[in-house]
């Protein structure tokens, strides 16, 4: 499929109170999708979702936030948070409702979101979710745990610090934050403080979005064992749906429409299953 878009569908630039907006379409449901990394980075929501500008086409109103400290969001003066955050995205809400979709980090954020307003999500989708914590009892997360402490404790420096951490999560040279070595040295400090939520936390986030009757969608790559263990996790505890779309790499929405088609249909269902 083209990436050129129809006039009406073409890429407009928001601001709320305190986030850079991007929006692709102006009529339809309203997506809203929540991206990872650390902050520092000069890449925004725009770069980690750029393949999903072509749901504006379907009918779909997607707006993608650039997270505070990410983007041309300024930083907040405190770490990567998701409880912060996902109030941040939930002032984006409406009575209406909004799909939630949240990639890695973003997933948490998403989730957040998503438990202290259930009754403003249609759904939310979450793509290899950054919620190990979840699932520790299974080996291969259990070393895959390992390794991120290595990375995070025993790096030599920034620098190191998020060179070794995107290896090891298998992230794109061309997202992971390589335009400069400031950048780097910024992400690699602010990976250190990130806030990530506890197992009890996630575990209470997603009873809270399953009485809710939120319908779930777990989305994976396939190419790490550890993810595939913790999205099945993920999908077990709150009663979603699972899919796996062969990836190369952490971005498992970027390789193919295979995501889009995917969560194009799985949108409309839970829409049309809506009282």
């Amino acid at each position: 499929m083209s990436d050129a878009m129809p006039e009406k569908h073409k890429e407009t630039l928001l601001h709320n109170d305190t986030m850079h907006l991007t929006s692709w379409g102006q009529t339809g449901p309203k997506v809203v999708m929540v991206h990872g990394s650390a902050q520092g980075s000069r890449l925004g929501g725009e770069r980690h979702f750029v393949a999903q500008r072509r749901l504006a086409e379907q009918g779909w109103q997607v707006i993608v936030p650039d997270r505070p400290g990410h983007g041309l969001t300024p930083c907040p003066g405190r770490p990567d948070d998701a409880r912060a955050d996902g109030q941040l995205v939930g002032a984006l809400m409406d009575d209406a409702g909004v799909h939630l979709v949240g990639h890695s980090f973003g997933g948490c954020v998403a989730l957040a979101a998503a438990a202290d307003n259930p009754g403003r999500v249609r759904s939310l989708t979450l793509i290899e979710p950054a919620m190990a914590a979840l699932a520790m009892d299974v080996p291969v997360v259990r070393r895959f745990g390992l390794q991120i402490v290595n990375v995070l404790f025993l790096s030599l420096s920034a620098r190191s610090r998020i060179v070794r951490f995107m290896k090891l999560a298998n992230i794109p040279d061309d997202i992971g934050g390589h335009s400069s070595e400031d950048e780097l040295r910024r992400m690699g400090r602010a990976i250190l403080r990130l806030k990530l939520p506890n197992r009890k936390t996630l575990a209470h986030q997603l009873a809270t979005v399953r009485q809710a009757g939120v319908p779930v969608f777990v989305v994976s790559g396939g190419w790490s064992p550890a993810f595939e263990a913790i999205s099945e996790r993920v999908a077990e505890v709150v009663g979603g749906r699972r899919l796996v779309i062969p990836s190369p790499h952490h971005f498992p929405q970027q390789v193919s429409d295979a995501f889009n088609e995917a969560l194009d249909a799985f949108m409309r269902e839970s829409d049309a299953k809506r009282p």
